[in-house]
């Protein structure tokens, strides 16, 4: 029997949390067992009375993580995580949710054949809240990256992550326990996108693994965290933070470059909101900074073109 707990977040999600709970019950297959940790970050609508009556229903499945003051998403994604006991867990945001019933059979299978890979994502729909449309898929957002419907499996490098950029859906991520930091580190609490860390993470033990298959959908939504942050200076401050800490702790020395661009691009964008504010002398500061850590582009586009001749000469 494979283990497999869900890290569930949740925050005023009444109009969805059970429509999140309800596509991880309907899970198929018999050698999966699921533990659905659920952290509600104080709601102040009916999500945690929701989540209390599903734990009281379905207690061998359902753990909720009331928690006595509010959090933060990242803080409340630590205690999600430290609380997980499966030999993999699965990442599903409460606003979000699951559609495939093979699909945690199906990412723990290929997790069995890439034994070296330390996390399984899919492809899934981003469909707008108020009608219920489909905008798109991840693999036609990204076609460069993701390879179409029906291909074979693909893997990822940490390097890949780091060349990318975001193009995972959160919903669709499913880490081997041991690959990524348990207990999450500190530091974690003050970044911006806690799911690109934990991918960059997990990828420095080994691959990712992709699978061209629609299995979950991604809510665009008003109260979504990434509307209310859009054009907020935390979300800025916490960029920059995370780029540093990527430099401190997630990439390899010899790598350490592909996060000082990372930073780069950071400070580049702090920089045009301070504009954007009429910060100008903060401004200028900030662009400075930004041309001092992008020097790093040149190396990395010169290792590219060599690895590119390498190969074409094998």
């Amino acid at each position: 029997m494979t283990k497999v707990s869900i890290c569930t977040i949740t925050y005023n999600h009444e109009a969805y949390i059970a429509q999140a709970i309800e596509g991880v019950l309907m899970q198929r297959g018999p050698d999966i067992e699921v533990e659905m940790v659920i952290g509600d970050d104080v709601s102040s609508d009916n999500t945690r009375a929701i989540v209390a009556d599903y734990a009281r229903r379905f207690p061998e499945s359902i753990k909720p993580l009331f928690h006595p003051k509010n959090l933060g998403p990242g803080a409340n994604s630590r205690a999600c995580l430290a609380a997980c006991t499966g030999e993999f867990i699965a990442a599903l945001e409460g606003d979000d949710y699951w559609t495939d019933p093979n699909k945690l059979r199906l990412q723990v299978a290929a997790m069995r054949e890439h034994p070296t890979a330390g996390l399984s994502f899919h492809d899934a729909e981003t469909f707008n809240d108020e009608d219920g449309k489909v905008e798109w898929t991840f693999g036609e957002e990204f076609p460069h990256i993701l390879p179409p419907a029906g291909s074979a499996p693909k893997l990822f490098s940490q390097l890949d992550f780091a060349r990318y950029g975001w193009f995972v859906p959160t919903a669709s991520m499913l880490f081997r326990a041991s690959s990524i930091p348990l207990p999450v580190p500190d530091w974690f609490e003050g970044v911006y996108s806690g799911d690109y860390t934990l991918q960059l993470l997990s990828t420095r033990q080994g691959p990712a693994v992709y699978l061209p298959r629609v299995m979950s959908r991604y809510r665009i939504h008003q109260k979504g965290l990434g509307n209310i942050m859009a054009q907020s200076e935390d979300k800025f401050k916490r960029r920059i933070f995370e780029a540093k800490m990527f430099q401190q702790h997630v990439f390899s020395p010899k790598d350490r470059k592909h996060a000082d661009v990372y930073l780069a691009m950071q400070y580049k964008g702090y920089a045009r909101y301070l504009l954007s504010q009429g910060r100008r002398w903060t401004q200028m500061l900030y662009m400075m900074k930004s041309m001092y850590y992008d020097r790093q582009r040149l190396p990395i586009y010169l290792e590219r073109r060599l690895q590119q001749f390498n190969n074409s000469k094998g």
